[in-house]
């Protein structure tokens, strides 16, 4: 498939999760946490610097990593939640990709990282 292809899949699969006020921001990451392919909510930025950004982008791509070691024993990674006082952070691993997706505080990330579980799979 196409890069252009892939990324028109990807900025519609973003499109159906931004109906959702409550998703921020959402990212896709390649293994070495460089980042693809992104939006946002209009109006609304990650609020972290790049360089930042950066180290969360790769943080997010090695702690799923690091779970892969776990995956025989437990089942495969559904995706990781970070919750933290302004926002929350979902990593999700799909497509040899990780999923990234900001959250306004206290929102309910099962249901949202479900949703993107489903949306992506679709595309």
């Amino acid at each position: 498939m196409s890069t252009q292809i892939i990324s028109k899949l990807f900025d519609y699969a973003c499109d159906i999760l931004l109906t959702n006020k409550a998703v921020r921001y959402v990212g896709i990451l390649d293994n070495m946490g460089n980042l693809l392919f992104d939006k946002e909510q209009n109006g609304i930025t990650l609020s972290i610097s790049d360089s930042k950004s950066r180290s969360l982008y790769i943080k997010s791509v090695l702690s799923v990593l690091f779970e892969k070691e776990f995956d025989e024993q437990v089942g495969l990674l559904k995706y990781n939640v970070s919750h933290r006082r302004k926002i929350n952070m979902i990593s999700i691993p799909m497509f040899n990709h990780v999923i990234i997706i900001s959250t306004e505080p206290n929102e309910n990330c099962d249901v949202i990282a479900n949703s993107a579980i489903l949306i992506f799979e679709k595309i």
